[in-house]
């Protein structure tokens, strides 16, 4: 049964009107000129009193790397926050992975990567191929977990999916948050979910994907949409999605796919939950997070 906290935090985005104003057209192209003006929001302050951290620019884009000082492990987070392409990284992102760190121990790196209408995927991904392989040079590639929220989730899989392509070192697991993974929004059941779904409409998917594709660009193709490029030969993978939002159509896919080619892949859809609950101050993102730390540790969740 969906708890009191997360019912009332629902409520509150649905009558807020959110969906329905932030991509209208013209108030889309406001409040991301407007986001990307004010900038990043800065590391939480845990973060800043319990890591040793480093921040370094890659192509002219910041890179922060944390380092618990109380770090008994190996594990390394390359993660890539959501946003649809297009928002910066905000401060629920880090106080998500402010509790990673507590949970786990691990070291992490946050790319804040160019974002659209001013940078296309090409750009994006040639920042965060770069930094994961500082990452790999840094921490050993079997040590790193790539994981991600929403459009982070898409562009984790993509990422693994194109250092496959290129036979380069791959992370050892991959978690995907809410993942968006098709720029279509064709699939029939994203209809029906969309009634459900109080944050992401089918009308916002495809504006924000149009922004983050090259000119003239199919939006089936790769890496603009990672669920239509195979998913053979990636490293296991665990899937987050709720059952009430757009984008759980993606996750259904994927899965499939991956059932289909013998891919490793666990999906985990959390009944009457929208898109990354498990970054919200609710009970089940807390259950969400004791499945990840199963997960990247290697115990059973």
């Amino acid at each position: 049964m969906i708890s009191l906290r997360a019912r009332l935090l629902f409520f509150i985005v649905r009558i807020s009107g959110l969906k329905n104003h932030l991509l209208k057209p013209g108030n889309a192209e406001k409040y991301i000129a407007r986001d990307h003006a004010r900038g990043h929001a800065s590391p939480v302050r845990w973060l800043r009193k319990n890591c040793d951290i480093e921040k370094i620019a890659i192509d002219g884009h910041p890179l922060y790397r944390f380092d618990p000082r109380n770090n008994g492990t190996s594990l390394h987070i390359f993660y890539l926050h959501g946003g649809g392409y297009a928002f910066n990284i905000v401060s629920l992102h880090w106080h998500f992975i402010k509790k990673l760190i507590r949970k786990t121990g691990a070291s992490v790196t946050v790319p804040i990567y160019p974002l659209s209408p001013e940078h296309k995927w090409d750009s994006s991904y040639a920042m965060v191929m770069e930094a994961f392989e500082q990452a790999v040079s840094r921490y050993g590639a079997a040590n790193i977990v790539v994981m991600g929220d929403s459009a982070g989730g898409g562009f984790s899989l993509g990422l693994s999916q194109m250092l496959r392509n290129q036979n380069r070192a791959l992370p050892g697991k991959l978690v995907l948050l809410s993942p968006y993974l098709d720029q279509t929004a064709a699939d029939e059941m994203q209809a029906e979910l969309e009634k459900t779904d109080v944050l992401i409409s089918v009308e916002g998917i495809h504006r924000l994907g149009s922004w983050w594709m090259r000119e003239g660009e199919d939006p089936a193709m790769f890496p603009d949409s990672p669920l239509f490029e195979p998913v053979d030969r990636l490293p296991p993978m665990l899937v987050f999605a709720g059952s009430d939002e757009v984008l759980l159509a993606d996750s259904l896919r994927l899965k499939k796919k991956g059932d289909e080619c013998g891919a490793q892949i666990e999906l985990k859809v959390y009944e009457r939950m929208q898109h990354v609950w498990m970054l919200f101050p609710i009970p089940e993102a807390k259950r969400a997070l004791d499945e990840i730390t199963g997960f990247l540790l290697g115990s059973k969740s």
